[in-house]
């Protein structure tokens, strides 16, 4: 691929809404435009976008209006290490320790779980919390969802029951979810956020407060069979799992309600696809995403071609674990190398916003 001042060319994708797309063509990106930032479930996909979250905080730099988070798993990870003083030293603790995973053998879900509130200790400690909490301007919030019928249960036959009659439900119609899940939406506290009124399924607003906060957090990313449920959140009453259950790629109305024209605002979604999945019973069935809810989206992505120089030709996944059984020490430095690499998508980031060649770039999501 070619290169740009020692950048490489087209290593990123920049995709947009509707709304969005006549933004950037017209004026660039703007950061006083976004209200929105956004990170999705994926596991270790989330280390391909390492390059790009590490240059994202000095985009907002010297910003006094709230800026909005939402993350679902990995992507409430992402959001949370954002928000802390040092968000750079929070998100290198949390590449480090998440790619210092080991199991001798087939994991059980204690071990899955028990390594997970390591890498959660290792990135944001007791005394950092408070931090996230009252950010001068980064409201945090994030999704899981909380439990119905026999997908409350932790006993493993039920559970995949549950999830066999939930997948089965969502073929014949999405919305049909709402039967097996409510949505939790936990919110620092202040002004909810735009996308508080979501109402395609039941939704249920917490507020997040140091106590909370952690196992709230693991909910998010408590992905059913493979790990426990969390059902000891203070102050909140029932079995939580991972948000990506319905919000796999958050295909949500980010920023509803009319908007004068001029005083559009923008949601900057760091992706590792330039497409988005609605929900984790939809990765098979290339179902799309609501275009009202993408319509301010702007999405940036590694390129295919990008992805393809990687070693083996992929982003990582949570398949690895089993790809690489082991040998760790070869899935970590498959891992390492693509977090390496991954500082040129940033650099790319920043010069195509600089000098404004991300107005030619951009392209319809």
């Amino acid at each position: 691929m070619p290169r740009i001042s020692g950048i490489m060319a087209d290593a990123i994708s920049v995709r947009a809404g509707r709304r969005a797309i006549g933004i950037i063509r017209d004026e660039g990106l703007d950061p006083s435009r976004i209200k929105v930032l956004a990170g999705a479930s994926g596991s270790a996909k989330f280390l391909v976008l390492t390059g790009i979250d590490r240059v994202l905080m000095d985009l907002f730099k010297g910003r006094t209006e709230p800026l909005y988070l939402i993350g679902t798993s990995i992507g409430a990870f992402r959001m949370a290490a954002f928000c802390q003083n040092d968000p750079a030293a929070a998100l290198g603790s949390l590449e480090r320790e998440y790619i210092a995973q080991h199991y001798q053998h087939r994991p059980t879900r204690e071990e899955i779980n028990r390594e997970t509130l390591r890498i959660l200790d290792a990135f944001i400690d007791e005394k950092r919390i408070e931090q996230v909490l009252n950010h001068p301007f980064m409201r945090i919030s994030f999704l899981a969802n909380r439990c119905r019928g026999l997908l409350k249960s932790e006993a493993l036959p039920l559970q995949w029951m549950g999830l066999g009659l939930a997948a089965g439900a969502n073929l014949m119609n999405r919305d049909f979810l709402g039967l097996f899940f409510e949505r939790a939406l936990f919110c620092a506290p202040g002004e909810l956020p735009p996308y508080a009124g979501m109402n395609r399924f039941p939704l249920k607003v917490y507020g997040l407060t140091k106590d909370n906060f952690k196992p709230a957090l693991l909910s998010s990313g408590a992905i059913p069979a493979i790990m426990a449920g969390v059902s000891d959140i203070p102050g909140v009453k029932g079995m939580f799992r991972d948000g990506g259950i319905l919000d796999y790629h958050l295909d949500i109305p980010f920023l509803p309600g009319p908007v004068l024209p001029g005083e559009n605002q923008l949601v900057l979604f760091p992706h590792f696809y330039e497409h988005i999945t609605p929900g984790w019973f939809d990765k098979r069935l290339n179902r799309l995403p609501a275009p009202d809810n993408m319509a301010d989206v702007v999405l940036i992505a590694p390129s295919p071609a990008f992805v393809q120089s990687l070693p083996l030709g992929k982003i990582p996944d949570r398949k690895d674990f089993y790809g690489f059984k082991g040998r760790d020490g070869e899935r970590m430095a498959y891992w390492k190398e693509t977090v390496n690499r991954s500082r040129e998508l940033g650099l790319e980031f920043v010069e195509s916003i600089a000098s404004g060649r991300i107005r030619q770039m951009v392209k319809p999501l």
